[in-house]
């Protein structure tokens, strides 16, 4: 005699709610699981292009203090030079004589600033290098200053502990040199685009 069993309704039931929560469960680790590796991805993105943009900062200092030391005569007095670093030639360049002032020159020495950038590397992994140097020719009698530093000089490192002090002296009968470099991980002419990532570096001397 062979013995039939018969499934309730109530436990079939049951079983498909058992069934549902497994599901539910496996698809909410699967999505944990690939939420957590998407942004592994982007994090090992973010880190490449952040060296990539730290790269074209430190090869753009390596560049400037080239340019500093090989144009003194002309950088002192304010005259224009072509400066070229990468075998490329800068995209732009500019340079002024600060003046008396506040934001400006205090004291009777010679401040001047330039500034030009390079778009160089290999198409399709082209990178920025920004270059803002301000050479202060300080006389024999007295001090020259360079008030509001940060109106020429953005991100120019301020001491916490006095937010005040935002002048940067130079002593008499001294030349002092202030090198702001940017990175970028994007040719210049894109570096107001998304997915720029800026790195910057800040010479003193």
């Amino acid at each position: 005699m062979k013995i039939r069993k018969t499934i309730k309704p109530a436990e079939a039931g049951f079983a498909l709610l058992i069934s549902l929560i497994v599901v539910g469960v496996v698809l909410s680790v699967g999505m944990t699981i690939l939420d957590l590796s998407i942004k592994q991805v982007e994090l090992a993105t973010n880190t490449r292009e952040s060296e990539v943009s730290f790269h074209a900062a430190n090869a753009g200092a390596e560049c400037a203090r080239y340019w500093r030391k090989k144009a003194n005569d002309e950088m002192v007095v304010g005259v224009e030079f072509a400066p070229s670093c990468f075998d490329k030639d800068p995209t732009d360049v500019k340079n002024d004589a600060i003046s008396l002032g506040n934001p400006g020159r205090l004291g009777n020495g010679r401040i001047n600033q330039y500034e030009y950038e390079f778009t160089w590397g290999d198409v399709g992994a082209e990178r920025c290098s920004q270059i803002n140097t301000i050479v202060i020719d300080a006389n024999s009698e007295a001090t020259t200053t360079l008030r509001q530093v940060p109106a020429y000089i953005l991100g120019f490192p301020v001491d916490s502990f006095n937010p005040n002090d935002l002048n940067y002296e130079c002593s008499s009968g001294s030349q002092c040199t202030l090198i702001s470099i940017r990175g970028y991980n994007k040719a210049c002419r894109l570096v107001n685009s998304y997915g720029t990532v800026q790195r910057e570096v800040f010479l003193q001397f």
